[in-house]
């Protein structure tokens, strides 16, 4: 049904503007507790491109992590759904970029690359939008090397929660909760092509970890990745 309500172009503003208004609701009142590394707030303040990347299940409220009015360019899927966020997130996204691992990655990594040569910091699900869960992918270990960009690792939490059954176990955050925000240290990724994976394994790793590090700060138990064997598309 929701897929039918996605392509009907009045269904699919409807919800928009639902979505729009629940962000809204969720920013006002979530009693957000940030915690921020030195090294990436310097980066912010600074000025200068980066790629904040954040695992797919978190998307709910990855708007407290960034100051509306400032631009920002945010990568997206094609699908309806996909669309449907960019437009919602339209006061926090200044440039959305479409395309995903699966659907037209090069064009993707292409905006994400001109996005940071203009200057503007680059938002990604290094696991969306289908996954393996909390797997990085090599789509923003890619514009990180060629654009030289660091990668900020962001997470959230927030208690009490609804977990959906979707592959990535989405959040859907409450109004009038609590949250904990943490931006990690930056990672800069190197140029050498053969560092790819090594590069990969270490956003990996460090996302993984600060986002156990916001679920238990709130008594959670953290939501596991999928199994190691899970193939990361190259």
């Amino acid at each position: 049904m929701l897929k039918s309500i996605l392509r009907s172009d009045a269904g699919s503003a409807v919800l928009t503007w639902v979505l729009r208004g629940y962000l809204g609701l969720l920013l006002a009142t979530v009693r957000m507790d940030r915690r921020i590394d030195p090294a990436a707030a310097a980066l912010i303040d600074s000025g200068k491109p980066f790629i904040g990347a954040f695992w797919h299940n978190r998307l709910g409220l990855i708007a407290a992590a960034w100051t509306r009015g400032r631009p920002m360019a945010m990568v997206h899927s094609s699908h309806g759904d996909g669309r449907m966020l960019g437009t919602a997130l339209a006061a926090f996204i200044s440039r959305p970029i479409e395309g995903s691992t699966r659907r037209n990655p090069l064009g993707a990594l292409r905006g994400m690359l001109r996005a940071l040569e203009d200057g503007l910091p680059v938002a990604a699900t290094p696991d969306g939008p289908r996954g393996p869960r909390m797997r990085c992918q090599m789509g923003v270990v890619e514009a990180a090397r060629l654009s030289g960009a660091p990668v900020i690792p962001v997470a959230y939490s927030s208690r009490p929660r609804i977990q959906a059954r979707s592959w990535d176990r989405f959040l859907v955050p409450l109004p009038f909760t609590r949250g904990v925000l943490i931006l990690g240290a930056p990672v800069t990724v190197t140029a050498d092509a053969g560092e790819r994976e090594r590069n990969r394994a270490r956003i990996e790793e460090t996302l993984i970890r600060i986002t156990d590090e916001a679920d238990r700060s709130l008594g959670l138990e953290p939501i596991p990745p999928a199994p190691e064997k899970a193939k990361v598309r190259r």
